[in-house]
This record gives structure tokens, C-alpha cells and sequence, in this order.
């Protein structure tokens, strides 16, 4: 009987950690089409620990190998995983990790890949990966570092170095594994989150397997890894970068999140776009042409339309009133704290020790 590998190798931020979870708590019904998802060195529902093997016999160090620490050489675990492949009463064995992804900015880790795969004999392998824009995808994992409290530079600075190259670079996050597993073999699908289809994901993945989701594993799903509010992600890279600690981090990111909710519910709703507004205003200074005669410089005014601001503008502008909300409130604070009713405290106090010390 044909074996199949399939390797889910995320990217980062495509939803592969709500992909998990289902994987994880649907075990029977996969096997019942014909998938096994072990727990063959599995934790928290998915499986990094083969690509943190091999990363380690890669020399690769840094935050990001969250402080992996297990001996078993990857010669060893994925000699396991193909055993477990071939021993598996299902025709297809999936194991799912983003960690996978990481393999191609490491050239030595991309040779020990190619070489523990060479070994699979007559197992086949099939790679599934989902992608979003390199934009999309680097301005979310640029919040996820913030989010793992893990210092990082500006946006700009981080891209040119601190940011692997795996992350806007899907050439070199790919070509190992289609040099592997060969172009037909890898599924790649465009990550698309639909607020109003929880299971939009989910359906879409087992798709490319030939699953139909049924109804019955259909519900509401919520997102095991929440996205930072990227409004404060700039103020919390800045904090934990200072060195503040853990604490008063999260302190601020929880005021900072319930002031934004509030702004949001004030803001009203927008009628009407910006376009239609400024041509709008440029129809009733075409009609001010033909009544003012001349008597008003018509093409100045032309020239200094209603003009809206950036989002990226209206975000700083709520954050900054966030921040001077918070200077604010602690001068509130120090104002109510009682000084001077405390120093007269204390001069009352030391009126009493000088009393005792003359008696």
C-alpha cells in the first residue's frame, strides 16, 4: 500500500495554529478518511520539534528556537516519523508545524533536510502551504514578535536583518521543498480570513486533501493566537526594548486596548466616502464660477479640496491620546495622593518623638 507524508509547514500567520487545534480534536474523523495526525512528538497540537531538530544540528540559535533544548538528533526523530508512516494503518500520515517554514533560510538546515528525506524510500511526499501578500504577512509577524516580547528594531531596520528572509522571501521559503517533494507535490493556497466563515479555513484545507467538512464539525471558532492591535504595537515594542518589565508591559497594553475600544465606539459611522466628498465640494465650486462672476479665485480654492487623513495619521493620533490620557490621569492621581495632609502627618508625628525624647 502507497504511503503519503504530507508536511503542513504554515507559513507564519496563515491561521496554522487554528488548523492545529482542529487536526488535533478531530483525530477520529480524519482517521475515518483515511488521515493519521500522531502524537508523535507533538505538543500543544502541533509538531516543531522535527524542524527544531534540525535547526539545532543547524547551529541556529536566538529567541526563536524558544529555548529548545532536546538531544534527540533529527536522524533519530524523523527516522520515527517515516517508521510511524509506514507502520500507520492510514494511507496518509500529516504532521503540521510553521517551524517547517523557517528550514529555508538555513542552507545547512535545508541539507539535512533533503537528507533525511532521502531516506523515505517509497513514500511520497506532499507539502501544503498558505500564503498571504509578503506586505500583509511581514506587517503581521512584525506584531507577532512584539506580542512574543521579543526585542526588534523599527519596521525598516527589522527587514533589512532581524526579519528572515522566509518572511517576504517565499523563494527561499519554497525551493527546498519543491526541490524535495517536486512542484506537483506541493498544495500551495492563498490564506484568506473570512469573520463571517470560521470554518472558511478549515474546509479550504481539507479540500486540497479531498475531504468534504462535514456539518457536524462545523462551529464557532475562536482564534487560539489573536492578532496584536497593531495601533499599540509600536508603543509596546518601545517599552519592552527599554527594558520595562513583563508586568507593567502588560499593564499598559491593557489599558491601551480598553481605551481603544472605547474610541472605536464613539466613532460614528462614514455615509460617504472621501472621493465622493471632494467631488462633491469641486461641483460647488464649479457652480461658485459661474455666479461669483471672477470675484473669487475659484482655482486656488480648487487646489485646497476637503482632504482626509491616512489611517496610518488617525491611528498615531489615538495612541498619542492614549498616552497623554495616562500622564493625565497619574497627575490626577499624585494631585489626590494627600502631600500635603501627609507632611503635616509627619510633623505631627515628629512633634510626638521630640516630646517623648524631653520626657
Amino acid at each position: 500500500m502507497a504511503k503519503t507524508l504530507i508536511l503542513h509547514i504554515g507559513h507564519y500567520k496563515t491561521g496554522t495554529t487554528a488548523l492545529q487545534v482542529f487536526f488535533s480534536q478531530s483525530g477520529r474523523f480524519l482517521r475515518n478518511k483515511g488521515v493519521d495526525y500522531p502524537d508523535l512528538w507533538m505538543h500543544n497540537a502541533k509538531h516543531s520539534a522535527f524542524a527544531f531538530s534540525i535547526l539545532k544540528a543547524a547551529e541556529v540559535t536566538g529567541p526563536l528556537m524558544f529555548d529548545y533544548t532536546d538531544e534527540t538528533s533529527p536522524r533519530q526523530m524523523w527516522g520515527m516519523l517515516l517508521d510511524h508512516v509506514r507502520r500507520s494503518p492510514q494511507d496518509r500520515v500529516l504532521i503540521s508545524s510553521e517551524e517547517l517554514m523557517r528550514l529555508g533560510q538555513f542552507p545547512k538546515a535545508v541539507e539535512i533536510l533533503k537528507e533525511l528525506l532521502g531516506q523515505r524510500g517509497d513514500i511520497q511526499i506532499k507539502v501544503v502551504a498558505y500564503l498571504r501578500e509578503p506586505g500583509a504577512h511581514v506587517q503581521s509577524w512584525y506584531n507577532q514578535l512584539i506580542k512574543m516580547n521579543i526585542p526588534v528594531s523599527d519596521m525598516e531596520t527589522a527587514l533589512g536583518g532581524e526579519i528572515e528572509d522566509v518572511h517576504f522571501d517565499y523563494r527561499r521559503a519554497l525551493q527546498p521543498w519543491i526541490d524535495i517533494a517536486g512542484k506537483d507535490n506541493v498544495i500551495l493556497r492563498p490564506y484568506r480570513f473570512d469573520r463571517n466563515d470560521p470554518n472558511a479555513l478549515h474546509r479550504d484545507f481539507l479540500k486540497a486533501l479531498d475531504i468534504a467538512l462535514p456539518v457536524e464539525l462545523e462551529r464557532a471558532q475562536s482564534d487560539p493566537n489573536p492578532r496584536l492591535d497593531d495601533r499599540i504595537a509600536e508603543l509596546l515594542r518601545l517599552m519592552q526594548n527599554l527594558g520595562f518589565p513583563r508586568a507593567s508591559v502588560k499593564a499598559v497594553r491593557n489599558q491601551a486596548l480598553s481605551y481603544l475600544g472605547a474610541q472605536d465606539k464613539l466613532r460614528a459611522e462614514r455615509l460617504r466616502g472621501m472621493d465622493e466628498i471632494r467631488a462633491q465640494s469641486k461641483d460647488g465650486l464649479d457652480w461658485l464660477a459661474e455666479q461669483a462672476g471672477g470675484s473669487l479665485p475659484i482655482e486656488r480654492f480648487a487646489q485646497n479640496l476637503p482632504e482626509g487623513r491616512s489611517q496610518e495619521e488617525i491611528d498615531r493620533n489615538i495612541l498619542i491620546g492614549f498616552v497623554f490620557t495616562e500622564f493625565i490621569q497619574l497627575r490626577q492621581r499624585v494631585q489626590n495622593f494627600g502631600i500635603p495632609d501627609l507632611a503635616k502627618r509627619i510633623e505631627a508625628l515628629e512633634a510626638q518623638l521630640l516630646k517623648k525624647e524631653d520626657s
